[in-house]
């Protein structure tokens, strides 16, 4: 529970959008994992105690303080054994569609896809289908190091931390209709973490389930928590 949530709902702040961005995070599954999807509108405004009044006339004295939102929209499992070309092909078409396809003054959405197990030979699909793909690769340990352009390596706990603070804080938020909505809290829930006997942590779902839907959903709420324009610097950092 944050702050905001124990207060009446007439002394929350507003939340007044200022930039909008849609971003897609694709889980690419194995044989015997299912491919998964997951669609983050990531809004970023500022939070504004000031009354309506106020902030109509511009009289209010409180300061605007920065603040942001990732909504999950869209949640999906592809079926199981489905061939890559046809995911490939899913993933274009849900692109096409509106708002991901971009309208007014809101760019296209971006595409970030986990190629770790199935390896560049897929991600390759995606590039010949036309679509410009971040293409991550989840790592042990804790650096994020890109490899091309479009190619990072990310350990995976920094993109379960990022999953986690966005939890805790309140940004990152579920959309009640969302058909997978269950699913995906059974994951959240399964996923443990682990210290080696080194001290290292390791994260993973718990034997026999699945955590597909949980990847997705970090890969796209990594990618939404770094800087918009921001080109990547090569090497680890």
């Amino acid at each position: 529970m944050t702050v905001l949530d124990t207060m009446p709902a007439a002394e929350q702040p507003a939340f007044l959008p200022r930039s909008t961005r849609w971003i897609v995070g694709v889980d690419l599954g194995q044989s015997a994992d299912p491919t998964a999807i997951c669609v983050i509108e990531h809004i970023k405004g500022v939070l504004d105690s000031n009354t309506p009044l106020e902030r109509h006339t511009g009289t209010g004295t409180k300061p605007q303080i920065p603040g942001e939102r990732a909504d999950v929209r869209h949640l999906e499992r592809l079926p199981l054994g489905l061939s890559y070309p046809s995911v490939v092909q899913r993933v274009k078409d849900l692109l096409a569609e509106p708002p991901l396809c971009g309208h007014d003054k809101v760019k296209p959405a971006e595409l970030v896809i986990d190629e770790t197990g199935v390896g560049r030979a897929v991600g390759d699909i995606f590039t010949a289908a036309g679509m410009r793909p971040i293409r991550i690769s989840i790592t042990a340990g804790a650096e994020v190091a890109w490899v091309g352009s479009s190619r990072v390596h990310v350990a995976k706990t920094v993109l379960i931390s990022t999953v986690d603070a966005m939890l805790h804080t309140g940004t990152l938020r579920f959309a009640a209709a969302l058909t997978e909505a269950g699913t995906m809290k059974d994951e959240l829930l399964d996923f443990r973490r682990k210290l080696s006997d080194a001290g290292r942590a390791t994260y993973a779902a718990r034997t026999g389930k699945h955590d597909d839907l949980v990847l997705a959903l970090a890969v796209a709420a990594w990618w939404a928590s770094r800087r918009p324009g921001t080109p990547p610097a090569m090497g680890t950092w």
